[in-house]
């Protein structure tokens, strides 16, 4: 049967007869100015025209990732700790985790393990499944930024030196327990953070369950919720008529669980590692405990200077501005707070530290663990290095004058939101504290135990800085620098580990067992500790290193692969590296303790 036309026009045509059976509604994924093509295309395309600067970061993140040396068959630092494990899981479907591990491990062991039951247990898979964590807490963070209101192009600028970081960059290219556990207590803070800003109390349950596995990756977990419950109690949600005990149960019940678990799963409890933090910690004398109070309250406001660099460098005119017009209790406590940032500074200076005071990810040769003997040469002269701590206590003293100066606004859901992430810095902060004991009269601390602070401090910059004007011009380029150097770094130390593994597997070959190599804590722990510890093997190496002494037992280090020559053993061969920050020629050398009997090895083959 013919279908009846539809009437368009009528009389004179100066009324338009809408007829939806003539007119089809648009499609709502299509439109004249949306270019054809595939569907993915055609929402990347729109995400770019919403916000360009944030993609731009994510893309260049997922470019580096194609770029560098990512599937490296090797182990960086404490990656062959927590690589065992998924291995155990998954080629043996056992639940162990070794007593050496100094984190919880639960999560990473689950998250690593879905990765190796579907594409291999790697060293370069468990690589990729940090990564893969790492980003998807990007896109939290960013989130969590977009909740308290940050114009984009600052969003992305924060976003940017969140995973960029020279530290958190380089560690994310590794297995390491800490980026997996900065990963889950930033998504977790997002879900708290939007259960404020939205004043959504049932995201609390879903905010507390990521807490809870960030517990179950590491015991900090818990200063998570620990930190929302004492923003809740400052702002006065505690009180007897807001059912106080219903709130507490939401935000911390299910991590309260998470860190009985452990000692369930743990025949003897804690992992023995974190045993031996909680013992050097009642230990401590009185007069230890108070020089390293002291210490890390210098070493963390000055880490607060590297995180924050650039952003406050950005925008420093415009806050000594504000300055100006600080109130007289204001311009004093900026002064006191100056003063003690510079006392401090001088102190550590006086015993003759420097930035970075910590280093392991991040040290004088640039971003990277290298845990070789003599691994790598400092980038830069001495006084680089005075210059370089100046302007981390000048940017700490700026993000001490934007705390300061910020202007009070009326109380709103984002000022809870921002009360939220100060409370869990100020208790991530705090927690600093437990496992520096252990190196208290060594090293002071690591600059990963920093990490958590990371993404909660510039996160509350960035909030505390949304109406302050940016000098664009001087802070893309150092932004800009800061990922370039983060890139070019974590490059260099993978390219760095891949030779130090292949002269080791090569040593292998020509006869050179690993009870006489010493090849670097990670080699010679992957390949010696389960051994020594099970054949309770004393340290066979005299005059070695740390590990040798603490890891792999087993090797005599008759033969050694270091970044220069050792006294007391003979240079069998020398062999350049490729190193894109190093001005040096970046070398390995093969080296065979003097006078002893070369039993057949052939070097070089």
């Amino acid at each position: 049967m013919a279908t009846k036309p539809t009437k368009l026009w009528s009389g004179s045509g100066d009324n338009l007869l809408r007829d939806a059976t003539a007119l089809p509604l648009p499609d709502a994924q299509h439109s004249d100015d949306t270019p054809d093509g595939p569907l993915l295309i055609r929402w990347l395309l729109r995400s770019f025209e919403r916000d360009p600067w944030t993609c731009t970061v994510l893309w260049i993140f997922l470019l580096a990732m194609a770029a560098l040396p990512t599937l490296a068959p090797v182990a960086i630092s404490d990656d062959w700790t927590y690589t065992a494990s998924v291995r155990n899981l998954i080629d043996r479907w056992q639940f162990h985790i070794l007593p050496v591990a100094a984190a919880t491990q639960i999560t990473q062991l689950f998250w690593g393990g879905a990765f190796g039951f579907l594409l291999g247990t790697s060293d370069g898979v468990m690589r990729l499944s940090t990564l893969v964590i790492v980003l998807i807490s990007g896109c939290a963070f960013r989130a969590m930024l977009s909740q308290l209101g940050i114009p984009k192009r600052l969003a992305a600028a924060t976003l940017a030196l969140y995973l960029f970081n020279p530290i958190m960059f380089s560690i994310s290219y590794t297995f390491m327990s800490d980026p997996h556990f900065v990963a889950w207590m930033t998504i977790a803070v997002w879900l708290y953070v939007k259960a404020e800003v939205e004043e959504r109390e049932e995201l609390l349950i879903p905010a507390s369950a990521l807490a809870a596995l960030a517990c179950l990756q590491r015991p900090h977990g818990a200063l998570i919720p620990l930190g929302v419950a004492t923003w809740y109690l400052v702002s006065g949600r505690l009180r007897i008529g807001d059912r106080p005990v219903q709130r507490l149960l939401r935000i911390g019940a299910l991590p309260a669980i998470a860190m009985v678990i452990p000692f369930a799963l743990h025949n003897d409890g804690l992992p023995s590692q974190q045993k031996l933090f909680l013992t050097q910690l009642q230990d401590a004398p009185a007069s230890e405990t108070w020089l390293l109070l002291r210490r890390m309250a210098v070493i963390e406001t000055m880490y607060f200077g590297l995180f924050a660099l650039p952003l406050v460098f950005g925008c420093a005119r415009h806050l000594l501005l504000r300055a100006d017009r600080a109130r007289w209790w204001q311009t004093l406590s900026i002064g006191i707070g100056w003063m003690v940032i510079g006392v401090g500074g001088m102190w550590m200076w006086n015993q003759g530290k420097l930035m970075p005071y910590i280093p392991h990810f991040l040290g004088k040769g640039g971003p990277g663990s290298g845990d070789v003997r003599y691994t790598r040469e400092p980038l830069f002269g001495p006084s680089f290095y005075m210059w370089f701590t100046i302007a981390c206590g000048i940017a700490a003293g700026l993000v001490l004058l934007t705390f300061l100066t910020s202007p009070r606004k009326r109380a709103s859901a984002q000022t809870g939101g921002a009360g939220i992430i100060t409370a869990v810095l100020i208790w991530q902060a705090i927690g600093v504290l437990p496992q520096s004991f252990l190196f208290r009269n060594w090293i002071i601390s690591l600059d990963r135990y920093l990490l958590p602070t990371l993404p909660l401090l510039l996160a509350l910059l960035a909030y505390l800085l949304r109406d302050v004007r940016f000098d664009w011009l001087i802070a893309t380029p150092v932004i800009a620098l800061v990922m370039a150097f983060s890139i070019a770094g974590t490059r260099d130390i993978l390219v760095f580990h891949e030779n130090v593994w292949a002269l080791a597997r090569a040593l292998n070959r020509a006869g050179v067992a690993d009870t006489r190599l010493d090849a670097g804590y990670a080699w010679d722990a992957a390949h010696l500790w389960e051994f020594s510890y099970d054949n309770k093997i004393p340290a066979q190496t005299p005059d070695g290193s740390w590990w040798t002494s603490s890891y792999a037992q087993a090797t005599d280090s008759t033969y050694v692969i270091s970044g220069k020559p050792v006294p007391g053993y003979d240079v069998l061969s020398i062999h350049e590296i490729s190193g894109w920050l190093q001005r040096k020629p970046v070398l390995l050398f093969v080296l065979r303790r003097t006078g002893a009997p070369p039993d057949g090895v052939t070097w070089p083959p």
